[in-house]
Formats: structure tokens, sequence, C-alpha cells
């Protein structure tokens, strides 16, 4: 069995960034695939996003598709316009924008979301329930055949006694955190329109995304390292759920071809590995020993930071899940849809590490 390499290219305005990953060629997710997108017609919203921006360069740099790609801030993808993703400025609540959007694609990924920086509980379930519903609305109006809905495994909240955690898991649409509450709802009301409109719609539950590009789990990760704030409490042996960024895309492409993948979800998450390790990563990058503080004294400094307004990345939801050990396997993506995380947590943070030095963030 030989091994051969995929080659992950990062673009950028002044240069090209090239990174080799060998795996085995018996899980080439890309032969499965098959070039079955190649002139299909496919509108990535939150293409100006991180995860919709790599989504629309790889299915126009490698699937040969026709894509047109939604979003507000049309000059922060310079890479995507050079991948000839065609953009056009529209807010998900706008019908009419949307509509135009919709028209003539076979294939819609629905991925821009309220991801919970800025913004009240109305203005996520907005973009976050009410703007899915809308998509699903206008794409089965304009004829589009499959309906790819980005949610999270956020959406399941963190159920109390269960440990290994796939989609049978009933989505937590009472929790306490917003963003996982509204992306249960959404993700729920899309499924519930896909039946009653007549199109298909699947959904990918993706973990944690990191790589080039990612600013929650990836830059913000480093400068939280790298400035020394706690970012591990308690023993460290909670689990992390990682996926990178060209991992999740390869999972994404493949529910939107399999015929399986009508009306299902997909947990899309690489091997957990334990906050202790992943904070480590960032901590080898920087040259700095990520801190560590207990249980108690991070419950103390929940409340000042909702007392003071520190605006640290804290809450008690959060600390629960530090603490959690459970898994969100992607089992069922693996046995219906060939699903493989091509890249291990070793090779992506590499790359992750070779793109923050290249701009900048690592001297």
């Amino acid at each position: 069995m030989r091994d051969t390499a995929v080659l992950f290219v990062y673009p950028r305005e002044d240069k090209i960034g090239m990174t080799a990953v060998p795996f085995s060629t018996t899980i080439c997710l890309m032969t499965m695939i098959n070039h079955a997108l190649k002139d299909k017609k496919v509108l990535v919203t939150g293409a100006t996003g991180f995860i919709g921006g790599r989504l629309a360069e790889r299915l126009a740099r490698e699937e040969g598709a026709i894509v047109t790609g939604t979003g507000r801030n049309l000059d922060a993808v310079p890479q995507v316009v050079e991948a000839g993703v065609t953009l056009q400025h529209a807010d998900l609540l706008d019908e009419d924008a949307m509509r135009q959007a919709m028209q003539g694609q076979e294939i819609v990924f629905h991925v821009a979301a309220w991801l919970g920086r800025h913004g009240t509980e109305q203005k996520a379930y907005a973009l976050n329930v009410a703007a899915t519903a809308l998509a699903v609305q206008l794409a089965a109006e304009a004829g589009v055949k499959r309906f790819v809905h980005v949610s999270s495994i956020a959406a399941y909240g963190h159920p109390p006694k269960v440990l290994h955690v796939n989609e049978d898991q009933p989505l937590d649409t009472e929790q306490e955190v917003i963003y996982g509450r509204t992306k249960a709802l959404g993700e729920i009301r899309a499924f519930e329109l896909g039946k009653e409109l007549g199109i298909e719609v699947t959904a990918v539950r993706p973990g944690l995304v990191y790589g080039p590009r990612a600013q929650s789990w990836t830059i913000n990760m480093l400068k939280l390292v790298c400035k020394g704030t706690p970012v591990i409490f308690g023993d460290g042996t909670g689990h992390a759920y990682p996926v990178f960024i060209d991992n999740l895309i390869d999972g994404m492409l493949l529910t939107a071809v399999h015929p399986q993948a009508a009306g299902e979800a997909y947990n899309m998450c690489d091997p957990v590995v334990t906050f202790n390790e992943w904070f480590g990563f960032y901590g080898n990058m920087c040259g700095k020993k990520p801190r560590r503080i207990p249980f108690w004294a991070a419950h103390i400094l929940v409340t000042l930071n909702q007392l003071l307004g520190l605006d640290l990345p804290l809450n008690r939801p959060r600390l629960r899940m530090y603490a959690l050990k459970a898994e969100f396997p992607p089992t069922k993506a693996q046995e219906q849809l060939g699903f493989q995380s091509r890249v291990s947590i070793e090779e992506g943070m590499q790359i992750t590490e070779n793109w923050l030095r290249d701009e900048g963030y690592l001297s």
C-alpha cells in the first residue's frame, strides 16, 4: 500500500503557502467524490467567513464547481475571488437579495450564522433560526436539489450522563447557551421545511474548527496562551473536539453528493484530545506553558467576569464543557459516506503554525 500526498494551498494576496500532507490512497475522499460537483452551480452563504471561504475556494479550485458566495465584507477574502468565486453582497435576512442569489443554483451550503461574538438573543434567533428557515424556503422555491446546513455539536448542549453522543441524541432546544440553543432550533426547522417543501436537506455538526484563518479556535486560542490568560481549568483531562478545516470540508463535500445523506445529520469531528493536549499545541507554538487554575478559582473568575465585564471567554457552561469527557464520534459519516479525517491533529497544527508565522502572529 503506497502513500501519496495532498497539497493544501492557502493563497494570500502576496504569496501562496503550501504544505504537503501524506495520506493513504485507500482513504482518498476526493476520489469518492469523483468530480461529482464539476460544473455544478453551487451557492455558499457566509463565503466571506472562515469555513465558508475555505469551502468556496475548494469548490472552485479543486472540484470545478461554478460557485457563488454571499456575505457582507466582500473585501475580506481575496483568495476566494482569486479562486474564481463570484461574490454577492447579501444579508441573510434580505429576502430579495437571498432570492436572487438562489436563482439557478443546484446545491446550497448554508454556512453563515451568528457565532455568539456580538449581539443579543434576538439577533441570534434571527440569524440562526429565522434566516435558516428563509434560506430553505427560497432554495426550495428556486428548485435547488440539496441544501447542506452547517449546524454544530453545540446543538446537543451538554448531555449530563451521555458520554458517547451520536446523531440519535436529541438536540437541546432549551439549553442555557444561546448559540447552541439557536443552532438546535435552526437545524430542526431546516429539516421540517425540507420535508414540507420537498427539498433534500442534510446537516453537518462540526466540533471546534481550527486551522489557517480560524479566528475563534486558532488565533484567539494562541493569543490567550501567549498572554498568560488561564485556559486550562481543573486537571485539563476534559475532552476537546477539534476538526481541522479541510477535514470538515471533505465531509461537507461528501454530504452534498452522496445519495444516502439526504435527510440525515452527521457529526464531523476528528479524534478527541484533552484540553491539556489542545492548548499544549498553542503553548509549543509560542514557547509558553498554558496557564492552569483549579475549578474553584475558575468559578470565582466567572463571577468576576460577569460583575466587572472583563470580557473573558469564560462562563459556567464553558466550564462544564472543560470538565466533560464525552465524544461526538463521526461513525455515522464514516459508515454511510466514507468520511475519514485525512489530516491528523499533529499535521493540522503544523499547517496552522506555519500559517500563523507567515501572517505575523508568531515571531
